[in-house]
């Protein structure tokens, strides 16, 4: 492991050195009747990281020295004057002589070693405590899920996490008369006995940390001011909140239950029952019979609505049909009237009448233009000729018509042009070719 990197890492995640200071207070009550049973009080602390254990323990009177492998720990240690060497535990313990210290400590130093080190600096501590002295040894606590599953890998030295059972058990297999878990850091509200209870709280509410607290045999006189401490209970464990967590659910069983009785009691004695289920369907009835009423009006407005609008279409239809034997009757007379002999005798007749009129509407200059044409086509066509002559000779007005139209100028005619200037308006281009022609002809023939 590079250099200082247990140290940042304890920087970072370990807490600073007030909190760390503050939660180590925890242990004063058990050391504190030390003082009145000796008077050195040398403590050993084996891995004493930065020193807030050596620091605590200068202050309360009690003469410490450290011991740790890494030198950034070391360096926090001297930067505080406090007395600490670089040592290991095992060795650190050997050189010391038997009955010597009055506790041996070691804070979160367990986890990381195999356990044959740590059988052996647990008989070790045994050897170099005075009667009544105390082996602390603190570790995280893997009945916490969060610990046990996830906070304890975090630090990449630690070997494997070790159930309180198993501390305890090593404490009395080594020879101390009695040894007490000491669970810590638990949140402060699940001491209340009467705070809502879930599961997130069983596991994780657990105490994170634990230390086993074993004292070395002594006269009963010396043990007998320990014992408010070893007959105290400590934290939280997983069983106490399990248990609290059960206790709760059957409270609130209880309590579903009861007020199922109650409610069952107040609503379904038969006669009770009976009358309740008689309202219900009475105000069931009356709502249905309200709705069901809703609904009829809307059906007789809408069916007398369907009435009026069939009514309408049939007259619509009768209608349609009276103009449609109408526009049939009218068409069979259309059709008759044009294949009879009458109109088609009367045809030059419509012309011509076309032909007087149209003066009136378009001008006598479109009129002069037009009435020469009309005369050739009629005298090409004898037989139209005798009709409209026929026709004329029926009716005098008509035939004097015609004569003040033709009679009111002189048409002039290709032969004889106004003022020697041909008219081309009446002549298609085709026409007017054909009259370039003949009069280059014209004037040639002269010549």
């Amino acid at each position: 492991m590079n250099a200082g990197f247990y140290r940042a890492f304890e920087d970072r995640y370990r807490g600073s050195r007030e909190t760390i200071t503050q939660r180590l207070q925890a242990y004063l009550p058990f050391l504190e009747p030390l003082k009145a049973l000796y008077a050195d009080c040398p403590v050993l602390d084996l891995g004493c990281g930065r020193g807030e254990w050596l620091e605590l323990m200068v202050r309360e009177g009690f003469s410490p020295l450290g011991v740790d492998l890494d030198d950034g720990m070391l360096e926090a240690c001297e930067a505080l004057k406090l007395p600490a060497n670089k040592d290991d535990v095992l060795s650190a313990l050997r050189k010391l002589p038997d009955n010597s210290q009055v506790a041996v400590s070691g804070f979160h130093i367990a986890e990381h070693l195999p356990f044959a080190v740590l059988q052996e600096l647990v008989a070790e501590s045994l050897r170099v405590l005075r009667p009544a002295g105390l082996l602390i040894l603190e570790t995280p606590n893997a009945e916490n899920v969060t610990v046990g599953t996830n906070n304890f890998y975090l630090d990449p030295t630690h070997e494997q996490p070790l159930p309180s059972l198993l501390m305890s058990f090593l404490a009395d297999y080594s020879g101390f008369a009695r040894a007490k878990i000491v669970r810590l850091q638990e949140p402060p509200e699940v001491h209340d006995e009467q705070a809502p209870l879930g599961v997130l709280n069983v596991l994780f509410s657990v105490s994170p940390d634990y230390a086993v607290v074993a004292q070395k045999a002594a006269s009963p006189s010396q043990l007998q001011p320990f014992d408010d401490m070893f007959e105290a209970a400590y934290g939280i464990s997983l069983d106490q909140l399990a248990h609290r967590y059960d206790r709760a659910i059957d409270r609130r069983f209880a309590e579903l239950h009861n007020t199922v009785e109650t409610v069952r009691a107040t609503f379904f004695e038969p006669a009770e029952f009976q009358r309740i289920m008689a309202e219900v369907q009475a105000q069931q009835t009356h709502q249905l019979l309200v709705i069901q009423d809703r609904y009829q009006t809307a059906l007789n407005d809408l069916q007398q609505q369907f009435g009026a609008v069939q009514q309408e279409r049939n007259v619509a239809l009768e209608n349609c049909h009276h103009h449609f034997q109408r526009a049939q009757a009218v068409e069979q007379q259309l059709q008759a009237m044009l294949a009879s002999t009458s109109w088609r005798v009367s045809a030059p007749l419509r012309m011509i009448g076309r032909v007087l009129y149209w003066p009136s509407r378009h001008g006598k200059a479109a009129l002069r233009r037009v009435a020469p044409h009309a005369r050739l086509w009629v005298e090409r066509r004898p037989a139209v000729k005798r009709l409209a002559l026929a026709a004329l000779h029926r009716s005098p007005w008509l035939t004097q018509q015609i004569r003040r139209v033709l009679a009111s100028e002189p048409v002039a005619m290709a032969s004889d042009p106004q003022h020697g200037v041909i008219d081309h308006a009446p002549l298609t281009p085709r026409g007017r070719s054909i009259e370039s022609a003949l009069s280059e002809a014209m004037i040639k023939s002269k010549h």
